[in-house]
């Protein structure tokens, strides 16, 4: 009997070699999505995106961890890990998986007629592992004027080792290696619906997508999966029900591969958080089966818990295979899916309480003034923009009460406002030191956030030179980084007429000026060499995404206050 139940593992793993090699990522993908029964095509916001849809990395950006390890079938060892660390050009991942069987019998037929018997002659072990490389990002990234904001893309490379050891001559050379690759994608049309597509083993072998048998050098395609998935949140903070203390999702998936006599499958699941630390789910994992009339599915019922305490996570699932109830699976996995995941959540609580506790009683509400400068009048080219940003505190006055609209900036100067403009808070930690910043300076704190986000460098030497004034070329390159703008590494036109498509500033300056941050420039010369000045300053910063949308709400809140009621 364990010679049969070998064999049938075996079978379930490497299906022969005279098909197709097998791809086991989709073995390892956590216990979070495995208990919600696969369907993660259209959530993946963790690091089990490695292997379920690349481009979902892309929607956390902190560090992400996962690991699963356990036994499957009563089996197959298996061991899965996996991590993901934000960059400034994208989320970068790498994940392994590995799942044998060890001492597999290997058996023969002896004697004639009533004294036939079975033989064990020898063992012999299976193994198959896979490295991924793997990068997700939002699509804007690499668009002009902000296009692709909640689109994200993702690709996979995978390197695969698989084969039998041990066996004598009947199993030599029955090992082999190869590579392929996988492409994802996401879309979030609104805030509770989000869409996945992730095309695994896309790669055809005229371009590397291959498996080569040590054995006659055999080479086999390795088949395409294409998966569509689809999250709703019918509950939470961005659910289609406002809830600030409960969520709950729902999920749907589609399976199909280009394998002969593989139907196409079903994934569901469903996952309700009563509190933010716990979470339960429940699914259905469609499979593939063979019967006596040829190709059915198995609906594997899933289910499972998790606990996510300061962005550490501890998931449980619990997964049948088949009608027999011995082949049902235990995983558990632990890992880190950063820690703030539920900020976002506990603004929405705090806001919701203030409301719950607060008696409405009319008031007087008066629109928020404008701060304004003895030396920007009304007329003056960048007022807005001066009085948007010292309003919002992003960027203020002096101490005379002057806002000084056409002094030069400094490096120190341009650092605080890069971190105001973000919204960033400091506090008294300050992890990047230069020789020439006080750590007791006002400006400290600033700059080492700025340096250390990648917004601006120091120098070679240490030194940070924060009175140094900044040209309108260095103000192009912080503000491209600041941005998170793709910059084309070589230009074949000049982006003014007189910056050269070889000025070492010049990808910048393009990219700058294709989100308007140089629109006040308009036709005219851009000057590289001159030095910016706080008007300058101002009317780019105010260009950004991020200063938008803060000002699009001040303007709103302006327009809308309520006029005092009459008694």
């Amino acid at each position: 009997m364990r010679a049969i139940s070998c064999l049938l593992v075996v079978v379930f793993l490497a299906v022969s070699a005279a098909q197709a090699a097998l791809d086991i990522s989709e073995i390892g993908v956590g216990a979070r999505p495995l208990g919600m029964g696969k369907a993660y095509v259209g959530l993946a916001d963790d690091a089990s995106a490695i292997f379920m849809n690349p481009a979902g990395l892309a929607q956390n950006d902190q560090l992400n961890i996962v690991s699963m390890s356990g036994q499957m079938l009563n089996e197959v060892n298996y061991i899965m890990l996996g991590a993901a660390q934000n960059t400034p050009i994208g989320k970068f991942g790498v994940g392994y998986v590995n799942a044998g069987v060890g001492s597999i019998p290997l058996t023969r037929l002896t004697g004639s007629g009533s004294s036939l018997e079975v033989e064990q002659y020898d063992t012999a072990s299976y193994s198959s592992s896979q490295i991924i490389l793997s990068y997700g990002s939002k699509l804007n990234r690499f668009m002009k004027n902000g296009f692709g904001q909640n689109i994200y893309l993702g690709l996979n490379l995978k390197f695969l080792q698989q084969g039998f050891s041990g066996g004598g001559t009947t199993m030599q050379g029955a090992s082999g290696s190869g590579m392929d690759a996988d492409l994802g994608a996401m879309w979030e049309p609104n805030n509770w619906l989000s869409l996945g597509l992730n095309l695994q083993n896309f790669l055809p072998a005229s371009f590397g997508g291959q498996f080569t048998w040590t054995k006659n050098s055999v080479v086999e395609g390795i088949p395409l999966v294409v998966r569509l998935g689809s999250k709703f949140s019918v509950l939470g903070t961005t659910g289609l029900k406002k809830n600030v203390d409960q969520r709950l999702d729902l999920m749907v998936d589609y399976e199909k591969s280009n394998s002969l006599n593989r139907p196409g499958v079903f994934h569901l699941g469903v996952e309700y958080a009563p509190l933010e630390m716990i979470s339960l789910r429940a699914g259905i994992d469609q499979k593939p089966k063979a019967t006596e009339t040829g190709i059915g599915v198995d609906n594997n019922l899933t289910a499972g818990v998790g606990f996510l305490f300061a962005g550490f996570a501890f998931d449980y699932a619990y997964h049948q295979f088949g009608d027999l109830s011995e082949n049902s699976s235990h995983f558990f996995s632990i890992g880190y899916r950063g820690a703030e995941r539920g900020k976002e959540r506990n603004k929405e609580r705090a806001k919701a309480e203030k409301r719950q506790s607060t008696i409405p009683v009319p008031e007087v509400v008066v629109a928020k003034q404008l701060k304004s400068f003895p030396d920007v009048p009304s007329d003056y080219w960048a007022q807005k923009p001066i009085e948007y940003l010292a309003t919002l505190n992003i960027m203020d006055g002096y101490s005379d009460g002057m806002f000084k609209p056409t002094k030069q900036i400094s490096r120190g100067e341009m650092a605080v406002l890069l971190v105001k403009a973000k919204g960033f808070s400091v506090g008294q930690e300050i992890k990047v030191k230069f020789s020439d910043v006080s750590l007791q300076s006002y400006e400290a704190p600033y700059v080492s956030l700025a340096v250390e986000r990648k917004y601006i460098e120091g120098f070679p030497d240490g030194s940070f030179e924060p009175d140094q004034r900044i040209t309108r070329a260095e103000a192009a390159s912080i503000m491209a980084r600041f941005c998170g703008l793709y910059q084309k590494p070589k230009l074949q036109q000049k982006p003014y007429v007189d910056v050269k498509p070889d000025h070492w500033a010049a990808p910048a300056i393009a990219a700058d000026k294709a989100i308007g941050l140089f629109e006040y420039i308009g036709g005219k010369a851009f000057g590289p060499n001159l030095y910016l000045t706080r008007a300058e300053a101002a009317e780019m910063i105010s260009k950004t995404p991020f200063a938008k949308e803060q000002i699009k709400k001040l303007i709103s809140e302006q327009s809308a206050a309520p006029v005092k009621p009459e008694e």
